[in-house]
This record gives structure tokens, sequence and C-alpha cells, in this order.
């Protein structure tokens, strides 16, 4: 008699577990996304700060090397504007 008034055991469907799992996989993906998002976010705004400082700092690399050859050269030309060859 007492089977009589038992209620039965609840068994989630299989189906149920799948999609949790799945639900479970894109929060998780989501989170890493905003994670990314906010570390490129932060990078740009410390590039920002930071600026050409970094550029003779001790932190490079390669510190005594500066800013490299490519820059422009330091000669200063004494001219005339007034006398240009295209005014002939």
């Amino acid at each position: 008699m007492g089977s009589l008034f038992k209620t039965p055991k609840y068994e989630p469907p299989k189906e149920m577990a799948t999609a949790n799992k799945l639900l479970d996989e894109r929060d998780a993906r989501a989170e890493a996304a905003e994670k990314k998002e906010k570390r490129q976010i932060a990078a740009k705004s410390r590039a920002r700060r930071a600026g050409g400082r970094l550029l003779f700092s001790q932190e490079r690399a390669i510190p005594q090397l500066g800013v490299g050859s490519n820059l422009a050269s330091v000669q200063s030309y004494s001219r005339n504007p007034y006398e240009d060859e295209r005014m002939v």
C-alpha cells in the first residue's frame, strides 16, 4: 500500500542535460570574448598613455638602439623662401 501514495522520482530528460551543457559552453565563450575585448581596450589605453616614451625606455629589448635609423636627418638647410625654382 505504501507504493500507492509515493510520488515517482523526477528524472530530467537527456536533452535537458545536453542543452544545459551547450548553454554553459556558450556562457564560457561569451566571458572569454568579453575578457579579450577588455584586454584589447586596456592595451590601447596603455599605448595612448605611454605614447613614444617607451622608445628610449629600458623596457625595450635593446634600449641602446633608440628609435632606429629611419628618422629624417638633422641637417638644416638655409634657403630663401622667396627664391624658388618654380618662380622663374
